[in-house]
């Protein structure tokens, strides 16, 4: 079991320097440093205005605890997919199954705040190697004209080949994305 605060540093704590873009189509990424409470970041989706991520823990006193990522854009909750936040999956912490990180990069000419997702598909075991999903998505003005005035909207997607047992080592394997201070999964390539 995963103490509770254990995985405000492990799922957001990282070193603060620049990411390899990955995939050929996506960004340069700028790994954003958060702590457990409110984030302060200045012109968050590149409009001027400034923001907050909040960073939560939802301690259900086993394995199934998680991290609740709250964004807002000069106090209105930026939303993605409908939802007004994203959330992680840390299990026991050797085998994360949904990892959550935050990052600076430029979408459409401006700088803003990415939010990037990689989710494991487990099948039968969650310690099993893992078909994995990496997710990016950029915060912007909502110009739809309906919903909240900002939100995450995907802008790629990848599925690498390799199987992985801990989301947070694909970030790393696939994107350059560094590790946090306190990952706990295997130092080999796929965290199995």
């Amino acid at each position: 079991m995963v103490p509770s605060g254990y995985w405000f540093a492990a799922a957001a704590v990282c070193i603060a320097a620049p990411a390899s873009a990955g995939p050929a189509d996506w960004p340069d990424l700028t790994p954003i440093r958060l702590h457990a409470g409110v984030n302060k970041i200045v012109d968050i989706a590149g409009d001027g205005k400034p923001g907050t991520i909040r960073l939560d823990w939802r301690d259900n006193g086993n394995a199934w605890s998680y991290d609740i990522f709250t964004v807002k854009v000069k106090g209105s909750i930026a939303t993605v997919d409908g939802k007004d936040r994203f959330t992680d999956s840390p299990h026991t912490g050797e085998d994360v199954i949904a990892s959550v990180r935050f990052a600076r990069g430029t979408h459409r000419g401006r700088t803003t705040t990415f939010a990037l997702v990689s989710h494991r598909e487990v099948a039968e075991s969650v310690p099993d190697p893992a078909v994995t999903t990496i997710t990016l998505y950029a915060l912007e003005r909502n110009t739809g004209g309906l919903g909240t005035p900002y939100i995450f909207t995907k802008v790629a997607k990848v599925t690498p080949e390799r199987l992985y047992c801990h989301a947070d080592m694909a970030l790393k394997t696939e994107l350059g994305f560094p590790l946090t201070k306190s990952y706990d999964g295997l130092p080999s390539i796929d965290g199995c």
